[in-house]
């Protein structure tokens, strides 16, 4: 069958093969590419016999390529899609639209396509030269991971703001529930929909990955309630997050001032008091002590948080006698002639006057907050805003300071094992999820041993990750301290605070203001 003929060649296709009979040379490539061009089923596959052929005529035949389907029809290995290609012209198409609809039906047909043709496009919106999408795939939808919210907790951090002449500290150690309120929830998992490839075969779908709650279950009810598992609070009390998981603990609330109607308080869960403590009196707990009265505590004999955080809103006026000390964070709004000690932080919201304070970190940081008076002695940083006055109270600050190399040793040592803990706990995550998709029943799960070692596994790495996790973040904090040890002011110092930070001592001589840090055993100045 001859396909092309002119004065310069003729073209004939023998089966699928293409072959060129020159009779005058001078015809070039590029003018046979206009020829291809009308011609879309001519595939050129040996362009050095073409341009030969075409440059001296021959006696006989050529083979250059082979003539393309009029249709070519594709299949992705993953049977996902079939796309067709038409090797027309758009008048070759015009002309036979009907006919080459049919064509593709029969072509999918052959290779057992059977599900996804999209018929509307084969039947009104076949375009020639293009690739056309003519099946495509059901793909599976996976089902959708369960998801947990817990109560939010507020944020220890006072809030420090000017409102005209009045100035407010306000914040919150903990939240307080009663029995019966939302604690958090759990939104099941879903089981996804099987999809279906374009030959009918069906894909299946991933369910959606369950995900356990962590509850203290002696003060957390799970209630099933729609597609939610719902944490509701067993009684009154104050919401605790402890090694990642939520609990009620007892809270302790005073509604008066702490006095001889009371007596003193020795509370093993969190205290609150609306009021005061009155002189003399002490508050004893082992977690968070919050006193909200506006007039704040005078000579009390103690107030001692074992393990937790102390918040006096209205301040403390010690007259020399109290005696206030937290295992975490001391919170206050002033301290005079008193004496505090806390095992992390403590944040005085305007003014330490001739107080005695101790702490790994002291921060006396407000616009107009001053320190007149009194020690500092700090592990590794003190940040204030003004330090003693134009009479030249006599002001000492103490830094222990510390060894960054070892420190940060520590913290490399840290990171290292735990980024190890999360490896395994990965690992037990997957061989928790082989186990959850292939067991039918949460029953039959949770009574298989295996399950049940996997899960204690998991629990316990979790528990190691949440205590790294609080010693990263002190060690952190130890960090951001310039050198190995620092001393802020903001605003100025007056003569008579003395430094020392790592041994090193210096007196202020003149109204300064800057950073004071150790650094190789001598005391830097920014």
């Amino acid at each position: 069958m001859v396909l092309v003929q002119n004065e310069y060649f003729s073209i004939t296709v023998k089966g699928e093969k293409l072959f060129i009979h020159t009779v005058c040379p001078g015809f070039s490539i590029r003018e046979f590419q206009e020829i291809m061009e009308k011609h879309p089923r001519i595939l050129v596959s040996n362009f050095l016999m073409l341009k030969n052929a075409l440059e001296q005529p021959t006696n006989e035949g050529v083979e250059f390529g082979k003539l393309k389907p009029k249709v070519e029809l594709f299949i992705t290995p993953d049977n996902l899609e079939s796309r067709i290609y038409l090797n027309l012209t758009k008048e070759e198409f015009d002309a036979n639209k009907a006919e080459i609809a049919d064509e593709i039906l029969q072509l999918l047909e052959g290779k057992k396509i059977t599900y996804g043709i999209l018929y509307d496009v084969i039947n009104k919106h076949l375009e020639v030269q293009k690739n056309i999408t003519v099946a495509t795939a059901k793909l599976p939808k996976h089902g959708i991971d369960a998801n947990i919210v817990y109560l939010e907790l507020p944020e220890m951090k006072p809030t420090v703001r000017a409102d005209g002449s009045v100035d407010f500290y306000e914040m919150n150690l903990f939240r307080y529930v009663k029995k019966g309120d939302w604690l958090g929830e759990k939104v099941l998992s879903s089981p996804g929909e099987p999809g279906m490839n374009i030959k009918g075969e069906i894909l299946p779908s991933k369910s959606g990955r369950d995900k356990n709650l962590r509850i203290d279950g002696n003060s957390v009810e799970v209630i099933k309630e729609g597609n939610k598992t719902v944490l509701r609070a067993k009684f009154d009390g104050a919401v605790q997050i402890k090694e990642g998981r939520i609990g009620v603990v007892d809270h302790l609330i005073v509604y008066t001032n702490v006095s001889y109607a009371t007596g003193n308080i020795d509370f093993k869960g969190y205290v609150t008091i609306h009021g005061i403590v009155e002189d003399g009196f002490s508050v004893m707990a082992d977690k968070d002590i919050s006193i909200l009265g506006d007039m704040g505590i005078g000579a009390v004999e103690k107030i001692v948080s074992r393990k937790g955080n102390i918040y006096i809103k209205g301040g403390v006026s010690g007259k020399g006698k109290a005696i206030i000390e937290a295992g975490q964070n001391v919170f206050v709004k002033y301290s005079n002639a008193c004496k505090i000690k806390a095992g992390d932080v403590i944040n005085i919201g305007f003014y330490a006057l001739n107080s005695h304070l101790e702490a790994n970190s002291i921060l006396v940081e407000a616009k107009n907050g001053k320190t007149i008076g009194g020690s500092i002695h700090a592990k590794a940083k003190v940040s204030l805003r003004t330090v003693g006055n134009i009479y030249e109270k006599k002001t000492d600050i103490q830094v222990q300071g510390f060894d960054r190399r070892a420190v940060k040793q520590e913290l490399d040592d840290l990171l290292m094992e735990y980024k190890k803990l999360l490896e395994d706990a990965e690992r037990i995550e997957r061989e928790l999820e082989i186990y959850e998709t292939t067991l039918t029943t949460s029953k039959e799960i949770k009574s298989t041993s295996e399950y049940i070692q996997y899960h204690n596994a998991h629990e316990d790495i979790l528990n190691k990750i949440y205590a790294l996790e609080e010693q990263r973040k002190n060690l952190k904090n130890v960090l951001s301290s310039k050198g190995e040890g620092e001393v802020s002011i903001y605003e100025k110092a007056y003569p008579q605070t003395f430094l020392e930070i790592k041994n090193i001592q210096k007196r202020i001589k003149k109204v300064t203001s800057g950073t004071f840090y150790a650094l190789d055993n001598q005391l830097m100045y920014d």
